[in-house]
């Protein structure tokens, strides 16, 4: 009977119904066409225009400026009669595009390096004998430490005497900048124009201009320079776009309704709750796919075909045939976009609550987004397959004019896949009366505390990454190592674990799973822990040769900090493999497992407490080896129902990095041979078969759960969260005071 209804409903029957419904209800939201159409028309015309206005404002601003300059040293007379001789180059320059910039002498004063900081003049020329500059050289390198580079600068060969001179600028000043530029190009000249004729005097037998010709050319042109400017931020902000015009209609449509009770009157029609999550879905579909076509007909016409002037950051040369791979490449991103919206949207209960997660859906969109930043990162790397990165990468190409069809093609399926198998499960998931309707609230919001605490994990861990990641980019440096790991560790995780316990009512000894483990797991530890950090080394060589290509100076510069000024050994083992092996724990393995395994199964809780642990090491080539190291804990504590393994294992795993280095056991090109890596794995894998044949889940979970070691994983995944208590909306008992019914099944 259902059947013969879908099929009578007119042009599509019901879901095509229901899409032109939703369709007509965004027409009416003002909201969603700003965002959707009106925006994208205007971001590209308004950016060339705000660009090429700037552009022009800011060079006649320069030109039209009158440079200070101050002139010091022990031959100053010498160097003001540089300057002159090079300002008159400037006024002869035969080159009319540009107009001769004016310079002005003030007095240097007494302190000429605090004038020139405060601005009162824009260079400030310091002319020296040899000497003199080798001294101050020696001196500034001697104040950034770098005692060694002054000490061969002193015992390098003395050259004749000659005279220097040397400009001072304000870099953040754009007139400083400029007008340091101006004079060092013509002090330059004149360097060569004198000596050439020392040359021509001396009887050079032939034109000083034929000797050793060089030339330099950038083979980047304008275009591919403008192009990949453009390729780093079209795709953040055409996401961005997306997800804020695709975020009112998700909320709207779903959690809105909720709230405004007129879901459930839907629901009593003729369309199955299939076709309303699809036709919803389709919606927000509709919205990226069209944020999507409006940028890339903007790109077509004003870069394409060229319509209005273009500023020199723009000077792009796009096809027609650039611009709509550019549109394909982004239609699985709306279809991405579109089921996790809705599924966020059909997971909130309210339109409020649905804001609350949205934030970090943001944040996982924008940070694969912005992959073409990276340096050294190429399409044709396994970067592609990556869903949302490997668009970014891909689009970035075509703006530079290099179309990798195949490469593309792969970013494309990445995606795609992605996002239909989300889409396919947003289905299957709403398709849930209990989700898409207001009276599927759950008893655990009426009980409250240990009860709710599974619902509300996420935004407790979601609000202390915020305070971690804003605390070390403001104090970072400021606090130095120890600081740093006493307010990440003690205040925020410890500290907000404790709050979250006392907030929810947990009961610590289940919650931190503080239990003695069997015997064997202590052995499983001890090798398990050492296997495991090999293998982590190997793969984050390959997630840095492959994925997230990192430059060595940035590794180098991270190792640096945790060395820190020089600790001693047993400080780098306390704040280093200690603290973080005790206070992490307890707040990952412990307090934020207790809240995931009630929510997910046992292998999906692993993962995602490993993926949690990992965003919170916020260096991007640290999230995958540190999420693997996740979720090794996370199976670790599953497997023997204690946490006291999981400590001992971090805690081994951190002294095992940090130790041999500090001690210098290891030179500074050690690297593991593959054989390592084997012998590592094996290892590994001989821990997790220790651990899983001593479980507790093998004796006591043979039965309702089955046995094997599926079973031991699978005992802490469900746990009844108490009686349940009838629903004051509903009818029947539960309207006579609400008194506890039998537990579910």
């Amino acid at each position: 009977m259902r059947e013969r209804r879908n099929g009578s409903g007119g042009r599509g029957g019901v879901l095509g119904t229901l899409l032109r419904y939703e369709l007509r209800m965004l027409l009416r939201d003002t909201r969603t066409l700003l965002i959707a159409v009106v925006a994208p028309l205007l971001i590209l015309p308004a950016w060339i225009l705000i660009t090429r206005t700037v552009e022009r404002s800011e060079e006649r601003r320069l030109d039209d400026a009158e440079y200070r300059f101050a002139v010091t040293g022990s031959l100053s007379d010498w160097g003001r009669q540089q300057v002159v001789a090079a300002l008159r180059l400037d006024a002869s320059d035969p080159d009319t595009t540009r107009r001769a910039a004016r310079f002005v002498e003030v007095p240097a004063g007494p302190e000429p390096d605090s004038a020139l900081r405060a601005g009162e003049f824009h260079v400030l020329v310091e002319a020296m004998t040899w000497d003199e500059y080798q001294a101050t050289v020696a001196a500034d390198r001697a104040e950034a430490q770098d005692s060694t580079s002054a000490e061969e600068a002193q015992a390098a060969p003395e050259p004749p005497p000659v005279r220097t001179i040397r400009l001072k600028y304000r870099a953040l000043s754009d007139f400083s900048r400029n007008a340091e530029e101006r004079l060092w190009d013509r002090l330059l000249e004149l360097r060569r124009i004198t000596r050439d004729s020392v040359y021509q005097a001396s009887g050079f037998p032939v034109p000083v201009a034929a000797v050793a010709v060089a030339e330099g050319e950038n083979v980047a042109t304008a275009a591919r320079e403008a192009g990949a400017l453009l390729g780093l931020v079209l795709t953040p902000l055409l996401l961005l776009l997306m997800l804020s015009g695709g975020s009112i209609v998700a909320a709207d449509a779903i959690s809105g309704e909720k709230e405004r009770g007129t879901l459930e009157t839907l629901l009593t029609t003729a369309a199955s709750r299939r076709e309303i999550v699809r036709a919803k879905q389709l919606a927000v579909i509709v919205v990226g796919v069209v944020v999507a076509a409006v940028n890339a007909v903007n790109l077509a016409v004003y870069l394409g075909l060229g319509v209005v002037e273009l500023p020199a950051s723009l000077q792009i040369s796009l096809s027609p045939a650039q611009a709509i791979l550019v549109l394909l490449l982004f239609i699985p991103l709306a279809i991405l976009v579109s089921a996790v919206l809705l599924l966020v949207s059909g997971a909130s209960k309210s339109y409020r609550e649905y804001q609350i997660y949205f934030f970090p859906v943001l944040v996982a969109f924008l940070v694969p987004s912005l992959a073409a930043l990276l340096p050294g990162m190429e399409l044709r790397s396994v970067i592609a397959v990556v869903p949302v990165a490997g668009i970014s990468v891909a689009v970035r190409e075509i703006m530079l004019g290099d179309v990798d069809w195949l490469f593309s093609g792969i970013a494309f399926a990445g995606t795609a896949s992605l996002g239909l198998f989300l889409a396919g499960l947003t289905e299957r998931t709403l398709s849930n009366e209990r989700l898409i309707s207001r009276s599927g609230m759950d008893e655990a919001d009426f009980l409250g505390g240990e009860a709710v605490f599974p619902k509300h994990v996420f935004r407790w861990f979601l609000g202390m990454w915020v305070v971690f990641f804003v605390s070390s980019l403001w104090l970072g440096e400021t606090i130095g190592l120890r600081g740093q790991v006493f307010l990440n560790l003690v205040v925020i995780f410890l500290g907000g674990s404790i709050l979250v316990m006392r907030r929810y009512r947990l009961p610590v000894r289940e919650t931190l799973s503080l239990r003695a483990p069997h015997p064997a797991a202590w052995v499983a530890t001890v090798v398990g822990a050492p296997s495991a950090l090999v293998v982590g080394l190997g793969l984050a060589e390959l997630v840095n040769a492959y994925l997230f290509p990192v430059p060595q100076e940035v590794i180098e510069a991270f190792g640096q900090s945790l060395a820190g000024p020089q600790l001693p050994l047993w400080q780098m083992v306390l704040f280093l493999a200690v603290m973080p092996g005790v206070l992490e724990e307890i707040a990952f393995r412990g307090v934020l497992l207790h809240g995931v395994r009630r929510r997910f199964g046992p292998w999906a809780t692993a993962l995602v407490v490993g993926a949690i642990f990992g965003f919170f090491h916020v260096a991007l080539f640290r999230i995958v080896p540190t999420a693997f190291l996740g979720v090794i804990l996370a199976s670790v504590v599953l497997l023997t129902r204690s946490l006291y393994p999981a400590i001992l294992w971090h805690f081994l795993n951190n002294a095992a990095a940090v130790v041999p280095n500090a001690l210098g056991w290891l030179p500074d090109e050690f690297s593991v041979p593959p054989w390592g890596t084997a012998v590592a794995l094996f290892g590994l894998i001989l821990a997790f078969w220790i651990l899983v044949r001593t479980s507790p889940g093998r004796e006591d979970g043979k039965g309702a759960h089955g046995s094997g070691p599926d079973s031991a994983l699978a005992e802490p995944a469900r746990e009844e969260l108490g009686p349940q208590v009838g629903h004051p909306l509903g009818g029947g008992e539960g309207d006579r005071g609400g008194e506890a019914l039998p537990p579910r099944a």
